[in-house]
């Protein structure tokens, strides 16, 4: 039996799952015949590339022998039709240790899925690029796509020592003849009183009506080896607002573009 307890948590989940998915996964726990177990939950949700439904099945029906997986699928169904179209509006995203309970997905993998599917702009905001070769494949074959890509980056010579290389320098691999490229001239930046400027340090992704913001550079520590902490938004609003915000900035003067040999 499908306890009150199962839908709040199945409600849970759908929000953080794309539909299609939901419904594929709820079309094959409907004819599953298997014992409710780890080891089934595991075959029922292979090939989904889903960790949050292997984890909330397991959560839930693990302990509850007597729920049967008609009964599971009835339930998500159920929760579909009362959602509909609605997406979440934000989903944590990290790189680091895993607790082993709360499911999330990495960074690295959030980007890759988005920059995979864009289809009008990319605008990608860093302090720090570095040995990223597999974000650069993405980008290319975006870009040949027709997609718009704008960087956002930190300057080597602006930051004044406080970073070694240009982060322009590992996107070199990237076809970027129609890209936009804009720093933060040290002119226009603040100084601490020990002299030492402020730094471009945001780091957010805006990839059509999506924004990844987090703590993340776009280097290979950051993908594959830091404590890294995000927020995947699809909200309008926000994410109109934040690209909003820097298209701002661009048109006061405050970015400007890279000149000729910078690059």
């Amino acid at each position: 039996m499908v306890t009150p307890e199962h839908v709040a948590a199945l409600t849970e989940a759908r929000r953080r799952m794309p539909r299609h998915i939901w419904q594929q996964l709820a079309a094959r726990i409907a004819t599953s015949i298997s014992k409710i177990d780890s080891a089934s939950i595991r075959q029922v949700t292979a090939d989904l590339l889903n960790r949050d439904a292997a984890w909330i099945l397991s959560e839930l029906f693990d302990q509850n022998a007597k729920t049967t997986w008609s009964e599971i699928a009835a339930a998500m169904v159920a929760v579909d039709c009362l959602l509909g179209d609605n997406s979440p509006f934000a989903e944590i995203v990290w790189t680091g240790p895993a607790n082993g309970r709360f499911p999330v997905r990495r960074i690295d993998q959030v980007l890759y899925d988005l920059i995979s599917k864009a289809k009008h702009q990319i605008v990608l905001i860093t302090f720090a690029a570095h040995r990223v070769r597999h974000l650069c494949d993405h980008l290319t074959q975006a870009v040949n796509r027709g997609v718009v890509l704008t960087l956002i980056i930190e300057c080597e010579e602006e930051s004044e020592g406080q970073l070694t290389r240009d982060a322009v320098a590992a996107f070199q691999n990237v076809p970027l003849t129609h890209a936009r490229i804009f720093y933060w001239p040290l002119a226009k930046r603040a100084r601490s009183q020990g002299g030492r400027p402020g730094k471009l340090h945001a780091k957010c992704a805006i990839v059509d009506d999506a924004a990844l913001i987090g703590s993340a550079n776009l280097t290979d520590d950051a993908f594959n080896r830091n404590m890294e902490l995000g927020m995947l938004i699809r909200d309008d609003a926000t994410v109109l607002s934040i690209a909003g915000h820097f298209e701002e900035l661009i048109r006061q003067g405050v970015l400007v573009a890279v000149k000729a040999g910078m690059n």
